[in-house]
């Protein structure tokens, strides 16, 4: 491993949506770079209509052994983006185990579609909540604890294409990243 690869030795990443996919992924890619990882995932359905399966316990597991692999600790918990009180536990008690917090990917996400007047209220509410209520919770848990310790840090927020260019048939998911995208640029 080339010292690149571990510029991020003795930090502590957040991951949410961090079960399968891009979360894995970001997980993995962080503990390379030597973070250690703490890793929240629903492991749960999110949404009614969600266009694939929910990530399941297991997949979280392989998440923490894949971590593992790359000779980094993980503090790994199921907690649903939309839960702030969840959030706020997590970073708390993981801070408490890893002692500092320095770079957050605000990952999770979920997906449906629906022409705008066909989708159920529900629908709409859900995408909303996980896509774009989901990345102010995980930025309102994790910000002041990082402003408090003084060390600076790193804040991520995934958004998506469709946040930047709205996709046909799924004005619901566009509107949730374009929220993203305008609140990460305030």
């Amino acid at each position: 491993m080339s010292d690149s690869e571990r510029g991020l030795a003795g930090k502590v990443a957040y991951v949410t949506g961090a079960a399968r996919g891009q979360g894995r992924s970001h997980c993995v890619r962080l503990a390379r770079a030597g973070a250690d990882i703490i890793a929240i995932d629903a492991c749960a359905p999110v949404a009614e209509h969600n266009g694939y399966p929910p990530a399941q316990p297991e997949d979280l597991a392989e998440t923490i052994r894949l971590v593992e692999d790359e000779g980094r600790k993980i503090y790994a918990e199921q907690v649903d983006v939309r839960d702030l009180a969840g959030q706020q536990r997590v970073v708390s008690s993981a801070i408490e185990q890893f002692g500092r917090l320095d770079v957050v990917v605000a990952n999770a996400g979920a997906l449906n579609w629906g022409r705008l007047w066909e989708i159920s209220a529900q629908q709409w509410q859900e995408i909303i909540d996980v896509n774009l209520t989901g990345v102010w919770n995980t930025v309102k848990a994790t910000v002041p604890p990082m402003i408090a310790a003084g060390n600076g840090g790193s804040i991520i927020t995934i958004s998506s294409a469709a946040g930047i260019k709205a996709v046909p048939g799924c004005g619901h998911y566009s509107a949730s990243k374009f929220g993203v995208v305008g609140l990460t640029n305030s």
